[in-house]
């Protein structure tokens, strides 16, 4: 028995089950002789409503989410390379993409008998947000192993602290279909499940403008960032080079006052001497001299 076997078994039943089968594979663990083990499997937390629907969803392979995460490598292309008109383009999709794999989530969640409440539902949103900006985020949503949400604001490193069962964890193999109910009362969920992927996608809808102009703000600004920090290496550069500069001007210059005042002093001997002559000469050269 395997951490990472035990793991993706726990991690594809329904939350009602979890509790339990955690604690019969721990004691099979620890009835092996492998206490280690048990004490490891007894440690998985059960996931929240919201990471284990987006569990459900990466584990049965929904095109809704592999679309979703692929617009969000698209993104972070074009936020790389400094794409403004691409970014809109691409923004323009978010919307629709994201209600869509929400939709999918809650719809297999209904499926499975698990009706999810407008607090989980908003997780699942502000999860699958958080993966379209960040690419470790986005291996969490896929793992199946997650146990909490993820919060992002695509600028900033997604926490993901304690997010994931196992460290490294890749999506285990996907377990039977949802079951699909056919009954009034399921009609009743698909049809909540539509006013919610609507309300969704229209308030993605009345965001999307504001988060598109932050992004090309934000593009314009890493951009002059860039520009700046060049000005500010050249300008350090320059103002080294002119501290050298100055440092050999102002030795030139002391060596220059030592010299001038050194051929002052000299001058000034100079004309003592040559005063001193004169002198001697006129006393000579008077009446009665020579």
């Amino acid at each position: 028995m395997e951490l990472s076997t035990v793991a993706a078994e726990l991690y594809a039943l329904l939350p009602a089950e979890f509790i339990a089968a955690r604690g019969a594979r721990a004691k099979e663990a620890k009835a092996s002789g492998d206490a280690a083990l048990a004490t490891r499997i007894g440690r998985l937390p059960k996931p929240s409503a919201a990471a284990w629907a987006i569990n459900m969803l990466a584990r049965s392979g929904a095109t809704e989410l592999e679309q979703l995460l692929g617009l969000g490598a698209a993104l972070r292309d074009a936020q790389t390379e400094l794409d403004p008109a691409r970014l809109r383009e691409l923004g323009q999709q978010r919307p629709h993409l994201l209600a869509a794999a929400v939709g999918k989530a809650d719809e297999i969640a209904a499926g499975l008998g698990v009706r999810l409440s407008d607090a989980a539902a908003s997780d699942i949103t502000g999860t699958l947000r958080a993966a379209l900006g960040d690419t470790d985020a986005a291996a969490a949503v896929r793992s199946g192993l997650l146990v909490r949400g993820l919060s992002g604001d695509g600028v900033d490193a997604v926490d993901l602290s304690g997010a994931v069962a196992l460290e490294g964890g890749a999506v285990p193999a996907a377990p039977a279909a949802p079951r699909v109910k056919t009954d009034d009362g399921d009609t009743s969920a698909r049809e909540s499940l539509r006013a919610k992927a609507e309300d969704a996608e229209r308030a993605a809808g009345q965001a999307e403008a504001e988060l598109a102009e932050a992004e090309r703000s934000l593009a314009e600004a890493r951009f002059r960032r860039r520009e700046l920090q060049a000005a500010l290496k050249e300008t350090r550069e320059r103002l080294a080079s002119l501290e050298e500069e100055l440092a050999t001007a102002e030795q030139d210059a002391r060596r220059a006052s030592r010299t001038a005042e050194a051929a002052d002093k000299l001058a000034a001997q100079k004309r003592r001497i040559a005063g001193q002559a004169r002198r001697w000469l006129d006393r000579y050269s008077g009446p009665g001299g020579g």
